[in-house]
Formats: C-alpha cells, sequence, structure tokens
C-alpha cells in the first residue's frame, strides 16, 4: 500500500504552540485553509483511493479539497486524532511543551506505558493508529492519504519499522500541510520515498539531514 501521511493547516493555536489535542479543536486560520487549497493542487497527480482524516476539525477542514477534487467521500476515524495532552491541554509555556515531547521519546525507547496525567500511553495511542492503517490495507487499498496531526504522526512513523531516521525531527519537523509518502513492505516494513517533498534513500536518513543543515 501507498501511503501518505499529511499533517493538517495551520490554526491560531499553531502560531501560539498551544497544546490542542482535545476535540473539536481550532479550525484552520487564513493561512491554514490557503495551505489545504495548495495542497490538493500539488498532489493533484497522486492517485488516491481514500482520504481519511482525523475528526478534529482542522484536519477536516485540511482534508476535504483533497477528497473533494477526485470525488472521494471523507471518511472520518477517532484512531487518527492527536495525542492527548491531558491536565497540559492548552499550555503554551516551554515546560508543558517539554514535558509533552518527553512521553514520545520514552515510548519510542520502550515505555510504552509512560503518559501525561489524564492523557494517553503509548500503547494505545500508537494501536489506535495503526488499527486504521490495517484495516486500510485489509479492505484493499492501495493508495491512501491520511490527514492527521504533527505529535501522531511523527510518533507513529518513528515506532514503525523503517528507514526512516529519527534524528531527522530535529532538523525537518513535521510542517503543516507537509507530506510524507510511504510503501508498506514484509513483515511490517514501511519505506519512506520521501519527507516533505525531500527524497529519502532506502537505506537511512544521512543524505536528508546532511541537506536539512543547509
Amino acid at each position: 500500500m501507498r501511503l501518505l501521511l499529511i499533517r493538517h493547516g495551520e490554526t491560531a493555536s499553531n502560531v501560539v504552540q498551544a497544546l490542542d489535542t482535545a476535540a473539536p479543536g481550532a479550525p484552520l486560520n487564513e493561512v491554514g485553509v490557503a495551505q489545504a487549497e495548495k495542497l490538493a493542487e500539488q498532489l493533484a497527480m497522486e492517485e488516491l483511493d481514500a482520504v481519511y482524516s482525523s475528526p478534529l476539525i482542522r484536519a477536516k477542514m485540511t482534508a476535504t479539497p483533497l477528497a473533494t477534487t477526485r470525488g472521494l467521500l471523507l471518511a472520518e476515524y477517532a484512531g487518527l486524532r492527536e495525542i492527548s495532552a491531558g491536565e497540559l491541554e492548552m499550555r503554551t509555556d516551554m515546560d508543558a511543551q517539554l514535558a509533552y515531547r518527553d512521553v514520545f521519546f520514552r515510548w519510542l525507547q520502550g515505555d510504552l506505558l509512560a503518559k501525561i496525567p489524564g492523557g494517553e500511553d503509548g500503547r494505545t495511542a500508537l494501536e489506535r493508529f495503526s488499527a486504521v492503517i490495517e484495516r486500510a490495507s485489509a479492505d484493499g487499498t492501495e493508495s491512501l492519504a491520511v490527514v492527521s496531526h504533527g505529535a501522531m504522526l511523527m510518533t507513529w512513523l518513528a515506532s514503525r519499522k523503517s528507514n526512516f531516521d529519527l534524528s531527522l525531527l530535529r532538523h525537518a519537523p513535521l510542517q503543516n500541510t507537509g507530506v510524507a509518502v510511504l510503501e508498506s513492505g514484509p513483515v511490517d516494513r514501511w519505506t519512506v520515498h520521501s519527507w516533505q517533498g525531500q527524497p529519502l534513500s532506502s537505506g537511512s536518513g544521512g543524505a536528508n539531514r546532511r541537506a536539512a543543515r543547509g
């Protein structure tokens, strides 16, 4: 299966770096609306069987032009929502940002029970997202676009067996309407062909890290 992982467009919460993870969430701002329209144009030549979206309003607003231009019905799945910030919801301070990110790194180091008070653990978050992708594959979907959220997408991708190098996120984190293009392989292995328009080698992300520094 060919899988396009897409982060939603910009919102007012993104601008102030608020941990906005609860439903319905902030809508796209003017920049985000323009980004969503441009995304549909940029991916016009991409053959898609389906477009899935998180139920949060910013993801649906981003995915709608992509689905509409192809005459596809937009499918919403709760499993694609953002990772819950729990008690840190809507905080904008650096301490909250670091605490939120620290949980994801603990998951990637094997501590899937780590969570923010009032939030969710790694097993729950990663399994709900994976279940949506696995269902699409089981249904015979060959090309799927998924519009979700930065933390969810980056953490899920980093947790998969793939050629993706986690250190790439320090140099080129997933931007609003950024796209990662993946292909599924044997034994749950994924090959990342491109990261936000930049080709990624089949062996590692090293070439991309060098380019990102420039």
